[in-house]
């Protein structure tokens, strides 16, 4: 059974349409990506699926479950916006939050240091969240949506300010929540990181759905069958493909007329092409995600990348 069926989701403020018939599933130790740029729509789908907000029309069943409220104590949930408590120390602040999930004192206590262990946060546990780095202080919140052992991770930008180090940490905790069953959705606009750790994606761009399904095969669907050639001496044109240069010894061909890359290949080496390497071009999700969403992609994918850049200064 699906931890997530969203069917035909709409959610409207005023005259904006901010979902527009939505629809995709979660399943048990999955990682699912929901990107698209600012104003797409995934703050909101991200607020229903935590029953702050409720659509206007559609089903949402989380765990086979229609009443969300129902599903919220097997949910972890990581906002953009962090919350913590600055005059307390990590120990208690995950604690605190894991109790607020149902968990007694003494277990929510147990949970606290297990989560803490988990992101490496164990010898901070005892100062005061005030001292900490921004980094350390997103390991806390993201130990805080550990802590009560969740069946489902809605993370909303988790990457977002962390340093490579702390990046790489956190997607290891995510390898390891999702080899113990959990399903995982995060919301980001970090392409790199969306191709790198998730199995299927959701692309939203003005409330509407874009793109829905495995990484894979949406890669392999806008692929162009362009083919990469590292060559020796020059290159000879051809017929059957337009050829656009890389770099002083790396082109790139574009089959034309319906040819294939094997008639590339074959019409290269016919002219007396030196070829030293050649590989099939398969797009980045980060290309895809311009093509989709245009300049709004383009400037979305920019943004994140000036902000890790300052992350790493």
């Amino acid at each position: 059974m699906p931890v997530i069926e969203a069917e035909d989701i709409v959610k409207q403020y005023a005259e904006v349409r901010a979902l527009d018939r939505i629809r995709f599933s979660v399943e048990e130790g999955e990682v699912f990506a929901l990107v698209g740029p600012n104003g797409a729509g995934k703050t909101t789908l991200m607020r229903i699926l935590t029953d702050i907000l409720r659509p206007d029309s559609g089903t949402l069943r989380l765990f086979g479950q229609t009443k969300v409220s129902d599903a919220l104590p097997q949910i972890g949930y990581m906002p953009e916006e962090r919350g913590l408590y600055r005059h307390l120390c990590p120990l208690e602040v995950v604690a605190y939050f894991a109790q607020l999930k149902g968990l007694g004192r003494r277990a929510a206590r147990q949970a606290a240091e297990s989560a803490l262990e988990a992101v490496q946060m164990s010898a901070h546990a005892r100062r005061k969240m005030s001292e900490l780095s921004k980094g350390m202080a997103q390991r806390v919140q993201f130990a805080a949506t550990l802590a009560h052992a969740p069946r489902l991770l809605l993370l909303d930008e988790p990457f977002s300010g962390l340093d490579p180090v702390s990046a790489r940490d956190l997607q290891r905790v995510l390898q390891d929540q999702r080899r113990a069953g959990r399903a995982i959705l995060l919301s980001t606009h970090n392409m790199a990181l969306a191709e790198a750790l998730c199995d299927r994606l959701l692309m939203l761009h003005r409330g509407q759905q874009r793109l829905y399904g495995s990484i894979e095969e949406i890669k392999t669907r806008f692929a162009d069958d362009s083919l990469q050639v590292e060559y020796a001496g020059t290159l000879p044109q051809i017929a059957c493909a337009r050829m656009e240069p890389v770099n002083a010894t790396t082109a790139r061909f574009y089959p034309q007329d319906g040819a294939c890359r094997r008639a590339i290949l074959r019409a290269l080496v016919e002219s007396g092409a030196d070829i030293l390497r050649f590989e099939p071009v398969v797009p980045t999700l980060e290309d895809i995600f311009i093509r989709v969403v245009g300049a709004e992609g383009e400037q979305a994918l920019r943004q994140t990348e000036t902000q890790e850049r300052l992350t790493d200064l």
